[in-house]
């Protein structure tokens, strides 16, 4: 019987499905992104002890030769359902969605900043023009005139570091 937790690896040259560690909590309309050999999985929901559904704001990572799930020590700075999510220089852009609070689309983007190890950051990038959930996302190169600097508009909200 499958499980929400439940984390498949596909093995193409043997065309085959193998089981792996189940990741830590189990989460529905979340995003997921690879970076740096580490799969990471952002925002979704569960359920609590009375079956209310619930955002979840915390970041696991897997990695993919040690079999193992950690719990990040960064959070999302809000939560975010059925987002689209880009990957650009060890970022990853968690973009628009659908708040179960409010109950409609979301216009925010969340930079999560995982290219430095022990100085990973949350930060809010640009808002989009329009709210909407369900979004794809993807980064196209442009010449650099067209590009804006992101690093303007960032504004750190949230930083941990280990110790």
């Amino acid at each position: 019987m499958w499980n929400p937790k439940d984390t498949y690896l596909y093995l193409k040259l043997r065309n085959k499905w193998i089981s792996r560690s189940p990741m830590l909590q189990r989460r529905v309309y979340h995003a997921m992104a690879a970076v740096q050999r580490k799969l990471y999985v952002l925002g979704g929901n569960d359920l609590d002890y009375n079956n209310d559904r619930i955002l979840v704001r915390h970041i696991d990572s897997y990695d993919i030769n040690m079999d193992q799930w950690t719990r990040c020590t960064f959070n999302l700075l809000t939560g975010q359902n059925e987002s689209g999510v880009g990957i650009h220089s060890g970022r990853i852009y968690l973009v628009g969605g659908y708040s179960i609070w409010t109950n409609e689309p979301l216009a925010c983007i969340q930079v999560v900043d995982v290219s430095r190890e022990g100085k990973e950051e949350v930060f809010y990038g640009p808002t989009l023009p329009f709210a909407s959930n369900g979004i794809a996302a993807c980064f196209l190169p442009a010449p650099y005139f067209t590009s804006p600097n992101l690093q303007t508009l960032q504004v750190p909200h949230h930083r941990m570091s280990s110790l």
